[in-house]
Parts: C-alpha cells; sequence; structure tokens
C-alpha cells in the first residue's frame, strides 16, 4: 500500500506532537512546582534566549544541509561555525552581563547560573541543530525526529521525577534539570555518529553564494515567528518585568499547536518544490501539496475557534489559575498563527522558483528590525494585550506582502478555492458553541466533530484525504 503526501504529513505531525506537546507538559510541571517569576526566568534562559541566539549559532545550515544532493559537504563548516559563533556570543554576554540583566530587570546575583546554564544549553542544541540537518539531508527521517524530540521528552521523564517522587522545588535543581536534557540527548547521537563528525573535519567546504542564498532564504522565512516570540518575550521582560513574560509564555504555549501546521508545510514544501518546477502538478494531483494545504489550513481555524471558547479553562487546567492571565489575549495570538499559516504556505511554494521572490526574504529582514520598536510602542500604549496585538497586526502585513510580490498565486487560490464552505462550517460550529455551551472535554470534542462533519459534507476537504491521511486508501498508478 502506497504512502503518499498526504500520510507523510501526519507523520511529521506526529512527530511535532510527541515534540511540542512533551514540551509543554514539562512546563506545566515546572509551572506546578515554582512560582511565577521562576518559572518566567527558567522559559527565559533555557528556551526563549537559547532559541534566539541559535538562529545566531546555526543560522541557515540547517536549511543548507537539508539539500539532499549538496547538503552534506557543509556539515564540518556548519559544525566549526556553530561553535565558533556559540564562544563569542559567551565572551560579549560575560563582558556586558551587568547591563544585560539589568535590561531584562533580573537581580545581578542570579548572573552566574543563568550564565554557565544559558550556554551549555546553547552549545548542546547548536551541535544537535547541525547534526540534524545532517540527518535530514541523508533522508533519516526517523532518526532526525527522534533526536529533535528527545529532549522535550526528557525534560518530561526528568521534572515529573523531581516534582513527584522526590518532592524538589528548589529552584537551582529545577533549572539545572530543566537545562539538562539538550545534553543529555547529544551524547548518544555524537557516539552514533562519531566517525561521521571525526572523517568530516579533515575537509571544511565552505558554501558558496547560490547554495547559501537557498538556505537562507528557507531560513529566515522559517524562523520569522520563532524570532517574533523570542523579541517578544525579550521586550516583555524589559518593559513589564520576567513576571509577564512568563504569563506570555504561557499563552505561547497553547497557542504553538497552530504551528505545528506551519512547521509540516516547512518540512514537506521543501522538498517537494525544489524537486519539482510543475506547481499545478505538485498542487493538483490526488493528495498532493494542495490537498495537504487545505486540510492543515482546516485545522488552523478548528484551532482558533476552540481557543476562543477554552482559553481559560484550558491554562486553568493544565497551568492553575495562577496563570488566567495568560488566557485573556490568546485568542488574538491564535488568529495570527493561522493567517500564518496561508503565507507560510504561499512564501515556501514560491520561494525554491522563483528569483524574484527572494525580496521577500530582504522584506523579512527589515520586519525583524522593526519589530522590537512596535512592540514596546505597542505595550506602552496598550499594555500587556499589546505584546499579543504586536505579532498579529505584523503577521497580517507580513502576508499581504508575500501575496503582493509572490508571482505565482495558485497556491492561495488552492486554499480559498470554495473558501465560503470553510467559513459556513466554521460559522455553524461558532455559533452552535455559543448558544450551547459545555464543559471542556465535551465542548473541545463537540466542537471538533461538528467541524470535521461540516467541512467533509459541505464538500471544502474530500473525504478520501483523510484515508490518504493514515495510509488506509490504495493508490493506483
Amino acid at each position: 500500500m502506497k504512502k503518499n503526501l498526504m500520510f507523510y504529513t501526519f507523520f511529521y505531525l506526529t512527530s511535532l506532537l510527541v515534540m511540542r506537546g512533551s514540551g509543554v507538559l514539562a512546563k506545566i510541571l515546572l509551572a506546578r512546582s515554582i512560582t511565577p517569576y521562576e518559572y518566567g526566568l527558567i522559559t527565559l534562559f533555557i528556551i526563549s534566549l537559547p532559541g534566539l541566539f541559535q538562529d545566531i549559532t546555526n543560522f541557515c545550515f540547517f536549511d543548507i544541509m537539508g539539500h539532499a544532493t549538496e547538503g552534506k559537504k557543509y556539515f564540518s563548516f556548519s559544525l566549526v561555525y556553530g561553535i565558533i559563533s556559540t564562544g563569542i556570543l559567551a565572551v560579549i554576554v560575560l563582558i556586558f552581563h551587568a547591563a544585560i540583566f539589568s535590561f531584562l530587570n533580573i537581580p545581578e546575583h542570579y548572573w552566574e547560573l543563568l550564565y554557565c546554564i544559558l550556554f551549555g544549553v546553547l552549545l548542546s542544541v547548536t551541535i544537535g541543530g547541525v547534526i540534524t540537518g545532517l540527518l535530514r539531508g541523508e533522508r533519516n527521517h526517523s532518526a532526525a525526529a527522534a533526536f529533535s524530540a528527545a529532549p522535550s521528552i526528557l525534560r518530561v521523564v526528568f521534572i515529573a521525577f523531581a516534582v513527584f517522587f522526590f518532592q524538589i522545588n528548589d529552584f537551582f535543581i529545577v533549572c539545572l534539570l530543566f537545562a539538562l536534557p539538550p545534553l543529555v540527548a547529544l551524547i548518544p547521537i555524537l557516539v552514533f555518529k562519531f566517525r561521521v563528525i571525526a572523517v568530516s573535519l579533515h575537509t571544511i567546504v565552505l558554501p558558496n553564494r547560490q547554495i547559501l542564498f537557498f538556505g537562507f532564504s528557507f531560513f529566515i522565512l522559517n524562523v520569522w515567528v520563532g524570532i517574533s516570540q523570542q523579541i517578544n518575550s525579550v521586550v516583555i521582560s524589559h518593559d513589564l518585568g520576567v513576571l509577564w513574560q512568563g504569563y506570555f509564555d504561557v499563552s505561547l504555549s497553547l497557542a504553538a499547536i497552530l504551528t505545528f501546521f506551519s512547521s509540516a508545510i516547512y518540512l514537506i514544501s521543501a522538498p517537494e518544490s525544489t524537486v519539482s518546477s510543475n506547481t499545478q502538478e505538485i498542487l493538483n494531483r490526488k493528495g498532493g501539496l494542495g490537498d495537504v494545504g487545505r486540510l492543515l489550513f482546516c485545522m488552523c481555524i478548528l484551532s482558533v475557534i476552540l481557543l476562543y471558547f477554552y482559553a481559560h479553562p484550558l491554562v486553568t487546567l493544565l497551568f492553575t489559575s495562577g496563570y488566567s492571565v495568560a488566557a485573556d489575549y490568546l485568542y488574538i495570538l491564535a488568529i495570527g498563527y493561522a493567517v500564518l499559516f496561508v503565507q507560510q504556505y504561499t512564501a515556501f511554494l514560491n520561494i525554491s522558483r522563483d528569483e524574484a521572490f527572494s525580496r521577500l526574504t530582504w522584506v523579512t529582514l527589515a520586519s525583524i528590525l522593526i519589530f522590537p520598536l512596535f512592540t514596546h510602542l505597542m505595550i506602552h500604549y496598550l499594555g500587556f494585550a499589546g505584546a499579543y496585538l504586536s505579532p498579529t497586526i505584523f503577521i497580517f502585513g507580513y502576508t499581504l506582502c508575500t501575496v503582493y510580490l509572490a508571482h505565482d498565486r495558485s497556491p492561495l487560490m488552492i486554499l480559498f478555492f470554495r473558501w465560503g464552505r470553510l467559513a459556513a462550517a466554521g460559522g455553524i460550529t461558532t455559533i452552535l458553541l455559543t448558544l450551547f455551551p459545555l464543559p471542556l472535554a465535551p465542548g473541545i470534542i463537540t466542537g471538533t466533530v461538528i467541524f470535521l462533519i461540516l467541512v467533509l459534507s459541505l464538500g471544502y476537504i474530500d473525504k478520501e484525504n483523510l484515508m490518504d491521511l493514515f495510509g488506509l486508501r490504495k493508490q493506483h498508478q
């Protein structure tokens, strides 16, 4: 029974769900064992800042090494670059640590512990990112997915044992346990790939201009949302304090489900769009990128509806009522991420074939530079709500720029073909959940069932796509 693209999309979504679901569960356990202020410190220095710095230390080499024919030869350069850039960042932060901690409103007596943890985590995730890129280029997707998910799973295990079996709630111990998983996950893969690493270091090949721009284009489009999240965290910590950064991180944890769909498009569209130059063929074939995009877009709309109705019960259930502030504006962020899916879908199916579309790369860079000031102004005038409106407004503008610059708008036409049927499904589901309010679990199940029945019966989604999703339908040559 031949598996088509719809099935492999489900595979990637499952991997992302395991990885990010474990990450969210680890945060939930963490939030229940320490204070919101300590939670804000840990998530800032172990998740947000390493994620922000990793965009520098891994740069675009993950995407370059994902090139099936040429990527592997740049492994040694990527590894050396990652280690050296991590060292340079460590020296810079060491020199200016007093100013940096003052900017983030963090007492300076924490700096030695948080500094060591920050760069221990950063070095681990940098080397891990290089190795994951190598596995992806070798098309060893199972190993790449397992290695990517391992740190999140280990965090759940470590924190669960610390909290439930040993009743540990000391900040320093919990902080160390939360930081260790990237290093622990890295050890077996270093042993497994030791020979490849040792041999490759004998020859360092510099990437040429063409492959560098190829990787950079995919990299900058993919990391835009992550960078905006991390910038938001830093600006919120500076403008409102680390406590509010912790609340915003809780919102991001719940809104992360919508980024699953954009991430899946990133993983599958890059190889598909570089293999074939025939856009219509890859979009219109049965179970192809057109069907995949429409199904994932449906899931984005459903997620927005459910988060709008059940944000407060979800936050209270998962993070306790002390974090209820995080649910107040969550729906704004969810709407932005649904629109971001449209941008990503259009962009990734254009960028590898349209040289003129490379202008979007420079638009993306410019928006990243403007974003911190815009967020600061939004927070200044609107308070905590500004932290949610800022990325959402930027996403709307970014999507409009993408559509304007794209020469091939067929991906957009695919998503919005029969759009009225999708709108009807969403509208009816919203009305029914409003008229007949239900508790959390029954409401989510009922809303999901109603929405799926409607999108299938109204014809926005082909019923056969659900069989393709699980690899149950026979494919005919």
